[in-house]
């Protein structure tokens, strides 16, 4: 079986939003059912928070969501066209509570992005507000390698 996109299709149950893949039913039950771990658990060294990359005439912008940080949590390094962001965000304090779903990811993590267009490193500013850190550079004119020549008038 396969859909429009020449992939396989995954088997479905119910409709609407309420839609149920037999791939998310073995996800629920190979985390919480044979690992004792929440709907959602991530086992990974790092993870990555979602960015937004877009530029104006005159700068570059990249947005990073990821609520419940203090603004000096984060380190943000720019070197040879790519943009770093790393940090922890901590877990929040457990209440011998029994999770039903885990998917606020906690821990370290670290998103590098290369940018798209030229930037100028000793611009780079950054905000973090309502759960959003944006970190923004400015354009510079595109370097072209090679040689150019011009005759004087």
């Amino acid at each position: 079986m396969t859909d429009s996109g020449g992939g396989p299709k995954r088997a479905a149950r119910g409709s609407g939003p309420f839609i149920v893949h037999t791939g998310d039913e073995l996800e629920v039950y190979f985390n919480e059912v044979a690992h004792g771990r929440p709907v959602g658990f991530v086992a990974s060294a790092k993870w990555r928070p979602r960015a937004d990359v877009y530029e104006t005439a005159d700068t570059v912008t990249v947005l990073v969501d990821i609520a419940g940080m203090d603004a000096d949590g984060f380190t943000i390094e720019f070197s040879e066209g790519v943009l770093t962001i790393t940090g922890e965000r901590q877990l929040r304090p457990r209440q011998r509570s029994h999770y039903h779903a885990m998917e606020v990811q906690a821990g370290p993590f670290e998103r590098r992005l290369r940018l798209p267009v030229p930037v100028d490193p000793a611009s780079m500013m950054a905000e973090y507000a309502n759960g959003m850190l944006e970190v923004r550079l400015a354009r510079i004119p595109e370097r072209r390698a090679g040689s150019f020549t011009v005759k004087a008038r």
